[in-house]
């Protein structure tokens, strides 16, 4: 495989501000209880539902969303992520972005799956989806249940990858590397786990905000493949210690490790692009849960399961990008067979995916026959970060 990545289509920054919320279809469904009976049919009228899953449903494990009450772009209206090319090109924007996600991943790291991500897995254990594209690169769904079918559509804080030599990499020893490379930044984390009111802003991807710091004093490594390897011996300069020197000005150097995560600006992998097409595909529902489908990657998959005639559900707290023209009649108003149905064809409500999921789920495993007896308990598969790393490398080696 060539160093270059596939060219698909990009990422770019959307919709930073709250989504307008829509009205709920079926009309009736007002209550959380209307609600769940309008989600159970939905889903126990499909033959292959596939679940299309958002920031929203790792808020309560402890992780912000984005465009929600206390969303990053809601509170934080100067935040931009680093792009791509910046990360690729410039030294001192991948001393920012190690240096805040060297601070950010410990949050990540100890966040567990909450009740929406085992409701999920319960689903597809008893048959009534069959399996999960995630726009969240948290690995929860994977830490609650690993044998469950996961698209992981903007990749994985979890694993690394060299933009030089393509091999992945677990996170751990990583982050232990950045722990010895700067003692001050160590320092200055357990000081954060101690002082719980220190002002501090996280985001999703791992990512925190602190203000008043010198990010470009942080120190990361290279890629060790890279590094041993002939061919880059005079391209390739660390110090003493073995972090990278600084680079004067741009340039594209061999050995830079980013996370397998998708960055703005960057392309989706094609194999990726290419199976969650397919899973879209194979499916003759779509279910999106926590999420309002703002980037394009995601609104994209739900537009051409619609586009097959195929059933769209929505459970999501606040508006989603162009949902409107999930419900059209062709006249700009709600088919009536969305409005005044039981939510057998089409479901859009506003409530909580943990709540509704968990009365879905009552109601499924009392009337349906397909439901296991096997109950999967929060904590999971009980795979710890390590292991998950170790197993992530492995499926979604390039």
């Amino acid at each position: 495989m060539g160093n270059a990545p596939a060219l698909t289509m990009l990422l770019r920054i959307p919709y930073t501000t709250p989504l307008p919320s829509f009205p709920p279809i079926p009309s009736s469904a007002t209550t959380l209880a209307t609600a769940v009976t309008a989600v159970s049919n939905f889903l126990l009228n499909s033959r292959s539902t596939l679940v299309l899953s958002g920031a929203g449903i790792s808020v309560a494990s402890g992780l912000p969303d984005y465009r929600g009450p206390q969303g990053t772009y809601t509170l934080n209206k100067e935040y931009r992520p680093i792009f791509y090319g910046d990360f690729v090109h410039k030294d001192a924007m991948r001393r920012r972005y190690w240096a805040r996600s060297f601070l950010g991943w410990r949050g990540v790291e100890k966040v567990r799956p909450n009740r929406t991500h085992v409701s999920v897995g319960r689903l597809w254990e008893g048959g009534w989806v069959g399996g999960v594209i995630t726009q969240n690169v948290d690995s929860l769904h994977s830490i609650s249940h690993p044998d469950m079918p996961i698209t992981n559509l903007h990749g994985l804080l979890s694993t690394l990858l060299c933009l030089t030599c393509r091999k992945k990499f677990a996170r751990s020893p990583f982050q232990q590397e950045l722990h010895r490379l700067n003692p001050t930044w160590s320092e200055y984390l357990e000081k954060m786990r101690s002082t719980p009111d220190l002002k501090i802003k996280r985001n999703p991807d791992g990512d925190i905000d602190v203000p008043g710091v010198e990010y470009e004093k942080f120190r990361y490594p290279p890629c060790q493949e890279c590094f041993k390897n002939p061919v880059y011996k005079d391209q390739i300069t660390v110090d003493d210690d073995g972090a990278v020197e600084s680079i004067e000005g741009d340039g594209n150097v061999p050995g830079v490790m980013k996370p397998t995560l998708v960055f703005f600006g960057e392309s989706l992998r094609e194999e990726v692009k290419k199976e969650a097409e397919q899973r879209v595909d194979n499916a003759d529902s779509i279910l999106v849960l926590g999420s309002s489908l703002a980037t394009y990657s995601a609104w994209r998959l739900v537009k051409r399961a619609k586009d097959q005639g195929k059933k769209v559900g929505i459970v999501n707290l606040g508006g989603v990008r162009g949902e409107d023209g999930f419900w059209d009649d062709g006249e700009g108003k709600v088919a009536a067979r969305y409005h005044l149905g039981d939510g057998t064809d089409g479901v859009r409500v506003e409530f909580d995916a943990g709540d509704v999921l968990e009365g879905v789920l009552d109601v499924l495993e009392r009337i349906d026959g397909r439901r296991t007896t096997r109950r999967t308990p929060v904590a999971g598969s009980g795979m710890n970060r390590r292991e998950l790393e170790l197993r992530e490398i492995e499926m979604y080696a390039p």
